[in-house]
């Protein structure tokens, strides 16, 4: 049995962005069997109880109960619920340009179960906008997107988690302490990050980790910070209604003065003109 939100082309402003197609709850059903061939949407879901199976160009997985799982867009994939123990999940399919470009910008495009995963609040947060959006079909889009940027984050952090618990962190010419640092950079763009903290976190002075960073990337960690922030802030001003001091705000500068200047030195254009700009493309 399943309780689904379902909407129709159209409904959503900026859809081929992103659009929400459906999303809902499945209740236990030991019949439960889903396949797609060349996927045209991602499938985001989360395991409240039970277990099931999933096979994805070839691989099997075994999720289970406080697991989430991401079956991208275009892959070929199946998934039914354990016939002992059939799951009860809650989920959501996506589909459009901004959604495959934060999926493969968090490097999730070929990642798919993510064990113990505390991201159930964002996926309930998520059906009840759109079990209660009204008529209002703006405010829907953007509050979808954004909850489905947060759970992205929050699925690219578990990834990362697992992996340097599994001793599986990136190993090449860039050396672990860089890594370590761009890593929690990219898991921690809506925080306020200062260089300090950061030298803390990899246990080195300020100047040795710049030295160590720049080495590896190009870059100071205080560029980079910089640079991820405009990025996203661009992300946020193209396909949300947050206002530049809302923008500001959520990517915790100082005031929306500062980051107006950043903005427009690094985007050559204040904010307000690049989302003018941008949508009239």
């Amino acid at each position: 049995m399943e309780d689904i939100i379902t909407f129709l082309p159209g409904q959503m402003p900026g859809e081929e962005r992103f659009a929400v197609e459906m999303t809902g709850i499945t209740w236990p059903d030991a019949r439960y069997h889903i396949e797609r061939e060349h996927s045209p949407l991602h499938c985001l879901e989360y395991v409240i109880s039970g277990e099931g199976h999933i096979v994805m160009d070839g691989k099997e997985y075994r999720p289970k109960a406080g697991d989430a799982y991401l079956l991208a867009v275009g892959k070929n994939h199946s998934y039914w619920a354990d016939g002992d123990r059939p799951w009860k999940k809650i989920w959501m399919n996506i589909s459009g340009s901004l959604a495959d470009a934060l999926v493969a910008g968090y490097g999730l495009a070929d990642a798919v179960v993510f064990e113990d995963c505390p991201v159930y609040p964002q996926f309930w947060e998520f059906l009840r906008v759109c079990r209660n959006y009204g008529k209002n079909s703006q405010e829907l889009a953007e509050r979808t997107v954004l909850l489905f940027h947060e759970i992205l984050l929050k699925l690219s952090a578990n990834m990362l988690s697992a992996r340097s618990q599994a001793g599986g962190r990136e190993k090449s010419t860039v050396s672990e302490v860089a890594l370590q640092i761009k890593e929690y950079i990219d898991a921690h763009i809506y925080e306020k990050i200062a260089v300090s903290d950061l030298a803390q976190i990899a246990s080195l002075s300020a100047s040795q980790l710049t030295r160590v960073f720049r080495s590896a990337y190009g870059q100071s960690p205080y560029d980079y910070v910089l640079a991820r922030k405009i990025d996203t802030a661009c992300r946020l001003l193209l396909n949300t209604g947050m206002s530049v001091k809302e923008v500001a705000y959520r990517l915790n500068f100082v005031d929306e003065h500062y980051f107006s200047n950043v903005f427009c030195k690094r985007m050559g254009m204040p904010p307000g003109r690049y989302r003018t700009e941008g949508r009239s493309r």
